[in-house]
């Protein structure tokens, strides 16, 4: 939980001090949030964590890792390709929020390998993230 928080403290440092522009994600959360907050807290730190959780961990390694694939040099190849897919999903055509969100996937990635495939503790540290992300936003 913790890098995730400082991965998102840099890349608001980052993206401040280089005029990196805003994803249309970025966009079309401030203006949800703006038009319904409490629906939208709701929804990004609780609904939308279960359900990236279950899908981007718990369904695509359910599938990638299964028995006869479940060697170190699998887990690894398969932690990049989510990595990859959950940064396309968040980003448009802008590079540097890539780097940002693939780090992200490869840490929520990591962290479930390492907790045995618990989608728990990844749902957790999801919601955490997320709530981190708008705790840090008011702040700024």
């Amino acid at each position: 939980m913790l890098r995730m928080v400082v991965l998102i403290i840099v890349d608001l440092k980052l993206s401040a001090m280089l005029n990196i522009p805003e994803t249309s994600n970025s966009r079309s959360l401030a203006w949800m949030l703006g038009e319904a907050p409490l629906p939208m807290i709701v929804s990004v730190v609780i609904f939308s964590p279960i359900c990236e959780e279950l899908i981007f961990r718990g369904i695509f390694f359910s599938y990638a890792l299964t028995n006869q694939y479940n060697h170190r040099n699998y887990q690894m190849s398969a932690v990049v390709i989510n990595s990859l897919i959950f940064a396309s999903v968040h980003v448009d055509a802008n590079w540097e929020p890539w780097i940002y969100y693939t780090l992200m996937g490869s840490i929520l990635g990591t962290t479930y390998l390492l907790a045995k495939r618990d989608i728990r503790l990844n749902i957790l540290v999801h919601m955490g993230t997320n709530l981190a992300v708008f705790a840090l936003a008011a702040m700024s």
